[in-house]
């Protein structure tokens, strides 16, 4: 089985790294998909550089081009997860 885990993310440039290496940690078959919703204070970049680095389990990078919220941002990431159990993960390490 494999396990895809959603990340929606706006404004978490202090934490996604930390969070996203915690995720890809796990012993388990995975993806990770990350969904920023609209980010300003520089997580979109953090994002690029950890997807081009690509040191973390199969991870894909959604981007919104404006902030509409968690639910939209759960609901992009539905339509790209390709595992048979699902779960959502907070970017802020909660």
């Amino acid at each position: 089985m494999k396990l895809s885990v959603i990340v929606p993310v706006y404004n978490e440039a202090t934490t996604i790294e930390s969070v996203l290496q915690r995720i890809a940690s796990v012993p388990v078959g995975k993806e990770i998909v990350v969904v920023d919703d609209g980010s300003t204070d520089g997580t979109r970049e953090i994002l690029m550089h950890l997807k081009k680095k690509d040191s973390l389990a199969p991870l894909c990078c959604l981007y919104h081009d404006r902030n509409q919220g968690k639910g939209a941002a759960i609901r992009t990431g539905l339509k790209q997860i390709s595992g048979e159990i699902v779960t959502i993960q907070e970017a802020d390490l909660e």
